[in-house]
């Protein structure tokens, strides 16, 4: 699935120090069917929180046991609540005209859009500390598992974090977080999250050099032998990956199957074996 929006990259973030970061709780994972329980925003100027937002939301359904489970809002918490469209016509005269930041930030929009937010436009920016925490601290390599059919992390390999979750990031930021699950505790996170990403000036700049080599490496892999480049999501049909990842950036080449089911194993380069095959190229 495409995402939603445009998120903008880490040269971008490093200037972004005025901003609404905004996280919702919802009754599932499809906006097309599960709805909005709880919003919640900060916003942020020169790299501190300024205001709050926040607001529950009757969905008018049931809140499965199992969501109530993860983020303990229950029926009785979002009786007689704004209801959706109330709730983001609040929201939105909130963000104003500000940038947007939120973790995993696709998935959030999609919900908002759905419940009849005006955002997302293309009048700002919009960033995703998930996205750009992928990019800063190295998670682990990825390995095909060929008994399941999947791809799993390789523990074996050095890593920073296990996971690019916000609980595991601000663990590793030494961000504060209250209650996980909660819109307005993970929103005020998120902001103190990117801030904290964007000091880590060593880090940033590896990560801004790797950006550049994947945009160049890309294109010349396009124009070269044919093969394609998805850098945000996984994996896809009729595509060999490149993908990047950490301070060093790393490119799974994978043989393609006529059938589009199979992966080869593929190779992996370092920066310096990615300047030499640019050169072949």
């Amino acid at each position: 699935m495409d995402r939603i929006v445009d998120t903008s990259s880490i040269k971008d973030a490093e200037n972004c120090r005025s901003f609404v970061v905004f996280d919702t709780e919802t009754t599932g994972l499809y906006p097309w069917r599960d709805k909005i329980i709880e919003i919640g925003a900060v916003r942020f100027r020169d790299g501190e929180p300024v205001e709050t937002f926040h607001s529950m939301i009757d969905p008018k359904i049931h809140i499965p046991e199992m969501v109530t489970q993860i983020n303990h809002i229950t029926d009785d918490m979002v009786a007689g609540a704004p209801t959706a469209g109330e709730a983001m016509a609040a929201f939105d005269e909130f963000a104003g005209t500000d940038d947007i930041v939120g973790h995993n930030i696709d998935f959030d929009l999609r919900f908002i859009k759905s419940a009849g937010s005006a955002l997302p436009d293309n009048s700002r920016k919009y960033f995703d500390t998930a996205e750009l925490a992928r990019q800063i601290v190295k998670g682990p390599d990825k390995v095909f598992d060929k008994e399941t059919g999947k791809w799993k992390n390789d523990y074996n390999s050095q890593y920073e974090v296990k996971g690019h979750n916000l609980g595991l990031m601000c663990e590793f930021y030494g961000i504060e977080h209250g209650e996980l699950h909660r819109a307005d505790v993970d929103a005020l996170a998120t902001g103190r999250l990117l801030v904290a990403m964007m000091q880590d000036t060593e880090r940033v700049r590896k990560a801004k050099r790797n950006s550049r080599m994947a945009k160049d490496f890309e294109f010349d892999i396009v124009e070269h032998i044919g093969v394609l480049a998805e850098k945000t999501k996984g994996w896809k049909r009729e595509i060999n990956l490149i993908s990047w990842g950490g301070a060093e950036p790393k490119i799974d080449i994978r043989d393609w199957s006529p059938d589009h089911s199979k992966m080869g194993k593929g190779i992996s380069l370092t920066a310096d074996e990615i300047e030499k095959l640019k050169e072949l190229l």
